[in-house]
């Protein structure tokens, strides 16, 4: 014979059953949390025909930015370009992208080569807003690595 006890005791096994994988995928999403990208913004200028620097925004700090134009060729109005982005004592990594002559926007991609968040990979998007002296400004986006 079955007890009531006996019973609630099978429908919490039942029930414990049930929940436990919706439990585990909550621990999966919460292990993720901490591999949510990050994200900078970005202000620097030309300091020589070859390097730009300014400040790097984001995890609560502002640290010093420096990026060094390592290539770069043209192809009607989009200059392609190669560039080392120096993001204080963080990381360092070489970006590789696009900057439209004709309208300031930026696009670049990479992975991070030393530093913090070595492996991991990297976007950033900017605009020119003072041509005279070369600045923008934008966001540099770190999709961290498992």
């Amino acid at each position: 014979m079955t007890t009531t006890i006996q019973r609630r005791r099978g429908r919490r096994a039942i029930a414990a059953t049930a929940i436990a994988p919706l439990l585990a995928l909550a621990g999966a999403g919460a292990a993720h949390a901490s591999s949510a990208p990050l994200t900078w913004t970005f202000d620097k200028c030309a300091v020589s025909a070859s390097t730009w620097e300014g400040t790097a925004t984001g995890l609560g700090a502002t640290v010093p930015l420096r990026t060094q134009l390592t290539s770069a060729w043209s192809a009607s109005h989009i200059l392609h370009v190669t560039f080392d982005w120096e993001v204080g004592d963080l990381y360092l990594a070489p970006l590789k992208g696009t900057l439209n002559l004709e309208t300031g926007a930026v696009v670049m991609n990479g992975t991070v080569a030393e530093g913090d968040y070595a492996g991991s990979q990297v976007h950033e998007e900017g605009q020119l807003y003072d041509g005279a002296r070369g600045c923008f400004a934008g966001t540099i986006t770190v999709l961290q690595s498992a």
